[in-house]
C-alpha cells in the first residue's frame, strides 16, 4: 500500500519519518513511565502481602514475563508466576492472586476511560449513546443468571485476591488508569510527529483503548492485524488519511508491545540475581 502512494505523498511521509527521530526520546520516555506504573502496581499488590521488595531481581523477574506476552490468553505472562516462584522463592498462590488482580484492574481502567471518553471526546458513530442501554441489559442478564453464576464463582474464589491484596486493588486501579493514559499519549505524539491533522490527547487515548479492546476480542496473539486495522479506521474518522494512519498504527505497535517483548526476551538470558538455589538432599 505504501508503494502505491502518489510520489508527493511518499516524499511527505518519508520526511515525516525522518523528523520522527527527534521524537523517539519522548516516545520511549513515555513508554518507560508507563511500565514504571505497571511495576508500581505489581509492588502495591505483592507488598500488601509482604512479598518481595523494590529490587533489581524483583524488577527483572517481573519484566521478563513480558517476553511471551503476545501469546493467546495471557499464558506467556503466567510464566512470570513460575519464574518468580522458582527464582526468588515467592509463593505461588499470592502470585496468582496478583496476576488476577492485575487483569481486573486493566479491565476496570479501560472501562472507566471509555465511559468517560466515548460520549464526548470520541464520538464513534454514536456509540456513546448506546452505553447506558447496553449497561442496563448487561445488569439484567447478570441478575437473571446470578444463581447459575454463583457456583462457578465459588469454585474460583480461591484464585481471586482477598484481604489485604483486595484492598490494594484500589490504588492499583488508580495506577492502571495512569499508565493506560500514558500509552494512549504515545499515539497522540505519533500523530503530532507524522500527521498533518491534529487530534486531542483524550481522543488518542480513546482510540488506543478501543483498538486494543478490538485486538483482545479477536483472540489473536497481541491482537495482531486487528489492532492496527482498528487504529487506521478510527484515525480515519478523525480526518487522518489511511496513507498516514497506517504508518502511525504500525509504528505505535512497534514501540509497544513489540519493543517491550524484544527487551524482555533479551533480559531473559540474564541470570536472576538473588536466585534461590534448590535444596539438595544429603
Amino acid at each position: 500500500g505504501l508503494l502505491k502512494l502518489e510520489p508527493a505523498a511518499r516524499i511527505q511521509l518519508a520526511q515525516a519519518c525522518i523528523t520522527l527521530v527527534r521524537w523517539l526520546p519522548a516516545l520511549y520516555g513515555l513508554l518507560a513511565l508507563s511500565y514504571l506504573g505497571r511495576y508500581l502496581r505489581w509492588r502495591l499488590l505483592l507488598g500488601s502481602c509482604s512479598i518481595g521488595t523494590w529490587s533489581w531481581p524483583d524488577l527483572l523477574g517481573w519484566f521478563r514475563g513480558f517476553a511471551l506476552t503476545a501469546t493467546p490468553g495471557k499464558l506467556g505472562e503466567l510464566t512470570r508466576v513460575q519464574q518468580l516462584h522458582e527464582g526468588l522463592g515467592y509463593p505461588r498462590l499470592p502470585l496468582l492472586h496478583a496476576f488476577a488482580a492485575e487483569r481486573f484492574c486493566d479491565v476496570g481502567a479501560v472501562m472507566i476511560w471509555l465511559a468517560v471518553l466515548l460520549p464526548g471526546s470520541l464520538p464513534v458513530d454514536g456509540v456513546g449513546r448506546w452505553l447506558a442501554p447496553i449497561a442496563l441489559i448487561s445488569m439484567l442478564m447478570v441478575s437473571l443468571l446470578w444463581r447459575r453464576l454463583v457456583p462457578p464463582l465459588r469454585r474460583w474464589r480461591q484464585h481471586l485476591p482477598q484481604g489485604a491484596m483486595l484492598r490494594a486493588c484500589v490504588p492499583a486501579l488508580l495506577a492502571s488508569l495512569a499508565f493506560w493514559g500514558c500509552e494512549g499519549l504515545l499515539l497522540w505524539l505519533l500523530v503530532q510527529a507524522l500527521a498533518p491533522t491534529d487530534i486531542k490527547a483524550t481522543t488518542a487515548i480513546g482510540i488506543t483503548l478501543l483498538s486494543g479492546t478490538a485486538g483482545m476480542a479477536s483472540s489473536l496473539p497481541a491482537g495482531l492485524g486487528v489492532n492496527e486495522a482498528a487504529t487506521v479506521l478510527l484515525l480515519g474518522q478523525q480526518g487522518i488519511p489511511a496513507s498516514i494512519a497506517l504508518p502511525i498504527a504500525v509504528l505505535r505497535r512497534l514501540i509497544t508491545p513489540w519493543s517491550v517483548v524484544a527487551v524482555a526476551a533479551a533480559l531473559a538470558v540474564l541470570p536472576m540475581a538473588g536466585q534461590v538455589q534448590p535444596r539438595q538432599d544429603t
